[in-house]
């Protein structure tokens, strides 16, 4: 019996060492070269990784910021809707409940006050000239900054799901119902229409000649910043959470599954993928190599943002979902729930200051905003109020000389 067949279901075949090179070969070539190149780091570091090196001494003194009260106001109703934002003569601020203000920016003084006569879920925008505020209903308002008497008005068909951005010339609002809309900024009419695939999730962001958005079935799309036509998208497969950052040729951002992502802003395709402790909202910052990512585990993420490599983490009181503001050598960020406002010194991230609300059961609800040499923040759950500091370098105290003199400083 042994020159019988066996039957069909009974054979074994053992593929050669030759037919599996090219069963891997023909795999390769199948493959998008992209796939094969992406960095996909599956793990968070849990201790301290010996990348961070800077030419510079943990010793070393830094300059210590002082925050000093100039001025509060209180006189919404409601609380704010959305950040404030600063013009060449104002702080620009809104109301859940429909009203908008100008406050001097030296005293808190009303400049004007007007009201939408609509509820607002997002808060201003502004070109210089004009400031631009969508209502819950679907309707774009142009005000003049100098009195805030209506310039124009457009409706938007929806309302809008993330802040108004200006860019040039062009007044760009994402809608509930899944649109991008480019307004002329001086009349009011709307030059071009997109629709997205899925609502809007972060704010039209600038990149050269570019409009970066993200939706919240997964993509980052990229489009002529004149005409809105479609560039590139790029499918993270889970939610964008913080908005998209161009800088240096990449586009940097964060998805709910709680990765950091960096893609070629050419052509979208992906450079490298990390992954975080949490969740980011926040809009991220760069510094010379470095991307600091905010995070809701109430770490601040240093990557190296060419290869996506965790540097260091710092950790802060509280979960950090609003966006961080940045002059010259300093981070300010507010934790959620915190009631204060810290001060870091980049690129380290050193704590150089702090300053405490104060105010039983309230915390600051807005990001920061620099003007001039103040920090305007909102504040109050069941009312709005705005509180503007004045943030200064702490001078040392010059060295007594022999015989109680005073030895000048430098």
């Amino acid at each position: 019996m042994s020159g019988m067949m066996r039957p069909c279901g009974s054979l074994r075949v053992r593929p050669s060492a030759r037919t599996l090179a090219a069963a891997i070969s023909c795999l390769g070539i199948l493959l998008p070269v992209p796939a094969l190149a992406d960095r996909r780091l599956k793990t968070v570091f849990r201790s301290q990784p010996v990348e961070w090196s800077l030419e510079m001494r943990e010793d070393d003194s830094l300059p210590e910021l002082v925050f000093t009260p100039a001025w509060t106001w209180s006189g919404f109703k409601t609380p704010l809707a959305g950040d404030p934002i600063a013009t060449p003569v104002a702080i620009v601020v809104s109301s859940r409940d429909g009203e908008v203000a100008a406050l001097h920016s030296t005293s808190g003084e009303v400049a004007w006050r007007t009201s939408m006569d609509s509820h607002l879920t997002v808060g201003p925008a502004s070109d210089g000239t004009l400031v631009f505020q969508a209502t819950a209903a679907g309707r774009l308002t142009a005000l003049k900054g100098s009195d805030g008497l209506p310039a124009w008005s457009a409706d938007l068909g929806s309302g809008p799901a993330v802040p108004v951005r200006v860019f040039g010339r062009r007044v760009l609002v994402g809608t509930l119902d899944g649109t991008l809309l480019s307004i002329d900024a001086e009349s009011g009419r709307i030059e071009a229409r997109q629709a997205l695939p899925g609502r809007p999730a972060t704010a039209p962001e600038p990149a050269p000649r570019t409009i970066l958005i993200g939706t919240d079935h997964g993509f980052v799309l990229a489009f002529d910043e004149m005409s809105l036509k479609p560039l590139w998208r790029h499918s993270a497969g889970h939610a964008i959470t913080s908005p998209p950052l161009f800088d240096a040729g990449r586009v940097f951002f964060a998805a709910a599954d709680r990765t950091i992502r960096s893609l070629r802003f050419k052509s979208g395709r992906r450079c490298w993928t990390t992954r975080t402790g949490a969740t980011s909202s926040a809009r991220s910052i760069t510094r010379g190599p470095y991307l600091y990512v905010l995070c809701y585990d109430n770490d601040i993420y240093v990557l190296n943002k060419r290869n996506g490599h965790q540097l260091t983490r710092v950790r802060l009181g509280h979960r950090l979902d609003a966006d961080p503001a940045s002059l010259g050598d300093h981070l300010l960020v507010v934790p959620f729930t915190e009631a204060s406002v810290v001060g870091l010194a980049l690129p380290r991230l050193q704590t150089v200051g702090r300053f405490a609300l104060e105010v039983p059961g309230e915390w600051f609800t807005t990001a920061p905003l620099w003007i001039d040499d103040r920090v305007a923040l909102g504040y109050g759950r069941d009312e709005g109020r705005i509180l503007a500091l004045t943030v200064a370098e702490k001078k040392e105290a010059s060295p007594a000389a022999p015989g109680g003199a005073t030895v000048p400083g430098p």
